[in-house]
C-alpha cells in the first residue's frame, strides 16, 4: 500500500492511503504559509484533533463541499451538526475509534485545552491514531505536552509521529511540544519516523517567512535533539506543501521518496 503524507502547515496534513484521501486539521484560511486554499482539496474523510480554530479552521468548509465524513470527539461532532448542518460525522470518546475503509482510527489523550472558534466547549483534546489495514500506523500527536502514556501509544509500534514542534510565531505558551519535548515524546512512543509540525506560521502577511530564523528555529533544534533522545527515529523535515511517500513493506512504513516541490 502506498501511502502518502502531505504537509499543509501548522498541525493540517492531506494523506493518501491507497485510494482514500484523508485530512487532518485542515487550517488554511487566514494561514499565510498554507500552501492551497479549502477550494483546492478533495477529501474523503477529515480527522479533528481539537476545537481550537488553527485546528478545526476549514473542515465543515471542506465537510460540506466534498461530503466528507468527520471524525472528531463527541463535543466537536455535536457542535458540526448542529452548527454547521454536517450529517456524516462519528463523535467517538478518547481511547475510541471507528472502523473506515483505510483502516481504524482512535483518539488518544493529549495534555490541551479544546475551546471550539465560537467559544463554546470543545470537550477533551486528543491525538489521532490511525491504524491502516496494511499494518503502518500513523500518530498525529494534535496540540499536547508530552505525557507518560505516549509509551502505551508506542506499544501499537508506531511507524510515522507527526509532532509538534512550535507554537505561534516565536512563542511556545503551555500545552505545546517543543523540540526537546517532541524528541522526548519520540523515544517515548518508539516511532520510527518523525515529522515536526505546528511551528513557522503566525507572523504579518508578505514577511519572508522561511528566511527569519524564529520561525524555522524549532526544525534545526529538533534534527540535534532526536538523534540524542530518539536515536532509531529519523527526521523527514517538509516544507508546506511537500509530500512523503511512503510504501508499506512488510507490514512497516518505509520512505520512498520527499517531493518538497509542493502543489502545482
Amino acid at each position: 500500500m502506498a501511502i502518502q503524507v502531505t504537509w499543509l502547515s501548522h498541525a493540517g496534513f492531506a494523506l493518501q492511503i491507497g485510494t482514500h484521501r484523508i485530512l487532518i486539521d485542515p487550517f488554511l484560511s487566514g494561514n499565510p504559509p498554507a500552501p492551497a486554499k479549502p477550494t483546492d482539496l478533495d477529501a474523503d474523510f477529515i480527522l479533528l484533533s481539537h476545537g481550537h480554530g488553527d485546528h478545526i479552521g476549514d473542515a465543515p468548509a471542506i465537510a460540506r463541499r466534498t461530503g466528507a465524513t468527520v471524525v472528531a470527539n463527541n463535543e466537536i461532532g455535536g457542535w458540526l451538526r448542529a452548527k454547521h448542518r454536517l450529517e456524516h460525522v462519528h463523535g467517538i470518546n478518547p481511547g475510541g475509534g471507528v472502523k473506515l475503509p483505510f483502516g481504524r482510527v482512535e483518539l488518544t489523550i493529549a495534555h490541551h485545552s479544546s475551546s471550539l472558534p465560537d467559544g463554546s466547549y470543545g470537550g477533551q483534546p486528543n491525538g489521532i491514531l490511525i491504524k491502516t489495514t496494511a499494518g503502518p500506523k500513523i500518530y498525529h500527536a494534535g496540540d499536547t505536552a508530552a505525557f507518560l502514556d505516549m509509551q502505551l501509544i508506542g506499544d501499537e509500534g508506531i511507524d510515522l509521529a507527526l509532532l509538534p514542534i512550535g507554537g505561534w510565531g516565536p512563542r511556545l505558551s503551555p500545552g505545546h511540544l517543543g523540540p526537546a519535548e517532541a524528541a522526548a515524546a519520540a523515544a517515548l512512543s518508539g516511532a520510527r519516523h518523525v515529522i515536526g509540525i505546528h511551528y513557522g506560521t503566525l507572523y504579518p502577511r508578505g514577511w519572508p517567512t522561511w528566511h527569519l530564523e524564529w520561525m524555522t528555529r524549532p526544525l534545526v533544534d529538533l534534527a540535534s535533539q532526536l538523534p540524542v533522545r530518539a536515536p532509531a527515529a529519523t527526521l523527514h523535515p517538509l516544507s508546506p506543501g511537500a509530500t512523503a511517500h511512503f510504501s508499506s513493506r512488510s507490514g512497516q512504513l518505509e520512505l520512498d521518496v520527499v517531493d518538497q516541490s509542493g502543489p502545482a
